[in-house]
């Protein structure tokens, strides 16, 4: 491998001429690796040009020749294609990805990025912390902050770092930004924030931030699932019978008619695994659920057994039978379908989180539909009315997809909004609907968009730590209410869980506070 693409800087655009001089391949090669996602690139008036900034300027690119070795059928029906070399490379390793097939022949490459990646910058300045060490602190999350400058937590973090570290100014000027975004906290209550000199300005911020940490209480419980372990996530409604869906982790999908009654609709055991989105074809009267067996994210073993299997699977809305499913098996990469958006021509998106990646069910065959740079770890998907434009919530924000023209960009957010980390995401009336967990937001938001859809005008809060003892996590649109569901403990500021058990529920908020401009 030639020297000099050690020296390649992480924020330069390379042509395919380029990638091919660097890693001695053909373009073909490069152009296979661009379809099927090794490798990132985007298209500036049909030019491909490559993102090297997820590289981080080692790359070790080995292309070789190996005939498929299927996995063992199963209760997936069907085999995948099983690529045989182990992930090398120790923590810095990302994937193995098999990218193009010839003459019964496999070609695969390996694409081991050196450096860390956003998540390890946060994990690394959460250790620091936790052990007293300022210095790394503020190192790690400078490198976290410098991918998502306008997250509020990872600003918070980084006030409070530059606080333990004597920056006084910087960690106001930092603190100002995450309020200015809507984060409450009660900020003389924070250690490093106790050390910084009094001022009127530290008094103002400190005012706002209490205030953003208001409830604002429309929500009420509509049902309570029976099974406390049964965390559900995806939620759905249906309104030619009022009923609202919702999936579990125990691979089941319960069904709630309009007097909150909890019955079964789809039991355990059969083909379902974890359920982490549903949502409904009307036309075909279908409920397309993405079930996985999601991995460990964070730890170099897996604990479940088939961790890394994903699927999405329709069922029938009148007699609850499985009508279709399609599964992606490609261990020892592992997939962790998330949510999924249904086009009214019937094609399925789902995000997948591990993967930081987005595929599309069409014909029966999952396949890479996009990655972006600026999408780490996808959760919620909806596709707008236009039915041209995918909008996908990731750790750095929104990005839009354009399903005509295949390109993908970030969405614009003023400086008084945040878009980050949202969980579940749905459409009304022109707008997003997005549910952000952070202890510093916790709250179900409209994110009204321009004219043009590309960027954020503003956010309007539905409803705020109510109930504040739990987490909510996605949302449905009905026709007088939003459904949201809401399960595992929410913690507060300072870490503290403020519910000792998780209480699965559904929670319903009216709806004309959605529609209010």
């Amino acid at each position: 491998m030639p020297a000099s693409i050690a020296t390649v800087p992480d924020d330069r655009l390379l042509t395919v001429a380029d990638v091919c001089a660097l890693l001695q391949v053909r373009k073909s090669v490069v152009y296979a690796a661009c379809d099927y996602g090794d490798l990132e690139c985007v298209r500036f008036e049909g030019t491909v040009q490559l993102l090297p900034d997820r590289m981080r300027g080692r790359i070790r690119f080995v292309v070789a020749t190996r005939r498929p070795a299927p996995h063992a059928s199963g209760p997936l029906g069907g085999a995948a294609v099983h690529c045989e070399s182990a992930l090398r490379g120790g923590g810095n390793g990302r994937t193995l990805r098999r990218f193009g097939e010839r003459m019964g022949h496999v070609l695969t490459a390996i694409l081991l990025i050196g450096g860390a990646s956003i998540v390890d910058h946060v994990l690394a300045a959460r250790k620091a912390r936790q052990a007293g060490d300022a210095k790394t602190w503020l190192a790690e999350g400078q490198q976290a902050l410098a991918h998502v400058p306008d997250h509020p937590d990872l600003l918070i973090s980084m006030a409070r770092a530059q606080a333990a570290n004597g920056h006084a100014t910087d960690a106001v000027g930092l603190l100002r930004q995450a309020i200015e975004r809507g984060a409450g906290l009660e900020v003389q209550r924070v250690q490093e924030f106790q050390a910084l000199p009094a001022s009127v300005e530290l008094d103002d911020l400190s005012v706002r931030a209490r205030r953003n940490l208001a409830a604002v209480s429309r929500a009420e419980v509509f049902a309570v699932l029976p099974d406390a372990t049964a965390q559900p996530e995806g939620v759905e409604y249906d309104p030619a019978t009022r009923r609202v869906f919702t999936g579990t982790t125990h691979g089941e999908i319960l069904q709630i008619d309009a007097a909150g009654t909890v019955s079964t609709f789809v039991p355990r055991g059969g083909a379902l695994r974890e359920v982490l989105g549903i949502k409904m074809d009307a036309r075909r009267r279908l409920l397309w659920a993405a079930t996985c067996v999601y991995p460990e994210l964070f730890s170099a073993t897996q604990g479940k057994p088939d961790a890394g299997i994903s699927g999405v699977i329709a069922y029938s809305l009148e007699t609850g039978k499985l009508v279709q499913q399609a599964w992606l098996d490609e261990r020892p990469s592992l997939h962790g379908f998330n949510d999924l958006a249904v086009a009214r021509g019937g094609d399925v998106y789902v995000t997948d989180t591990p993967q930081n990646a987005v595929y599309r069910l069409h014909g029966g065959k999952l396949s890479l539909l996009f990655r972006h740079p600026r999408m780490s770890l996808p959760n919620g998907i909806v596709l707008a009315p236009d039915q041209r434009h995918l909008y996908v919530a990731a750790l750095e924000g929104l990005i839009r997809f354009d399903l005509r023209t295949q390109m993908s960009q970030p969405v614009a957010v003023p400086r008084d909004a945040a878009v980050n980390s949202i969980d579940g995401l749905s459409w009304h009336e022109g707008a997003l609907v997005g549910v952000q967990r952070s202890p510093y937001l916790a709250r179900i938001v409209r994110i009204e968009l321009s004219k043009d859809g590309a960027s954020v005008v503003r956010t309007v809060t539905l409803n705020a730590r109510s109930p504040a003892e739990y987490n909510q996590t996605t949302v449905a649109v009905g026709k007088e209410w939003l459904y949201a569901v809401a399960s595992a403990p929410a913690i507060d500021t300072s870490e503290t869980p403020l519910a000792s058990a998780p209480k699965p529920q559904i929670l319903r908020i009216p709806l004309e506070v959605a529609t209010k401009r």
